[in-house]
């Protein structure tokens, strides 16, 4: 009995977050997030404001855990796409198929208005934003680790270590995404993306060194 009612606080829980998550989402696709109040986030998911206080202390502490559940998710999602390719797949291959899977997601699944909210966001500084800019989330290692299995099958070479290198990797799809939202629409992501990581890839790919010596 003891479970079950606890297992049943845990859904009811969950659900209240869903609704407040959704219910914000929609208002900052449709204002500024200055201009939302809590107010206006409980009114629009049928909640108290009490309610709300007992899950997030703060408008930006519901936007930071929203953000870490969301990245997580998707990460889990990308971390999949690698995962479903044969043992021997090159390294380069697997980088360019995640670079197109992450433009995919972006494009489709985010979305323009709420990638523009998450930069916006993170320039102003008044919610943590660690969960995306941090480099200990599970997208960055996931770079490392394709670069890391192309630097000891030999596909790649490089001066650099393999910190340095993934860190520039990831600069640049960070980079390509921030060029999307400042041309939208008039961007397609994911060409320019698979012809900048091409660029970077040519950089450090074995045979493209070999045929310059």
């Amino acid at each position: 009995m003891i479970k079950e009612k606890t297992s049943h606080r845990k859904e009811q829980a969950a659900e209240t977050k869903r609704k407040l998550y959704e219910s914000a989402g929609q208002l900052f696709g449709q204002y500024e997030f200055e201009d939302v109040t809590v107010d206006d986030i409980v009114e629009a998911a049928g909640v108290s404001k009490g309610t709300f206080y007992v899950h997030f202390e703060s408008k930006d502490a519901l936007i930071a855990s929203f953000l870490s559940d969301y990245v997580s998710g998707v990460d889990a999602e990308y971390k999949a796409h690698l995962d479903s390719f044969p043992a021997g797949t090159k390294a380069s291959d697997m980088l360019l198929s995640l670079i197109s899977k992450i433009a995919e997601v972006l494009t489709g699944t985010i979305g323009y208005n709420r990638m523009r909210i998450v930069y916006k966001v993170q320039l102003t500084g008044a919610v943590n934003m660690e969960a995306i800019k941090g480099y200990n989330r599970e997208l960055y290692k996931m770079f490392a680790d394709v670069l890391k299995l192309g630097i000891e099958r030999g596909e790649f070479r490089t001066e650099l270590p393999l910190d340095t290198l993934t860190k520039h990797f990831v600069m640049a799809i960070r980079g390509i995404s921030y060029e999307w939202c400042l041309r939208y629409p008039d961007f397609d992501l994911e060409e320019q993306a698979l012809a900048h990581f091409k660029i970077l890839l040519d950089g450090i790919n074995t045979r493209a060194a070999l045929a310059v010596e």
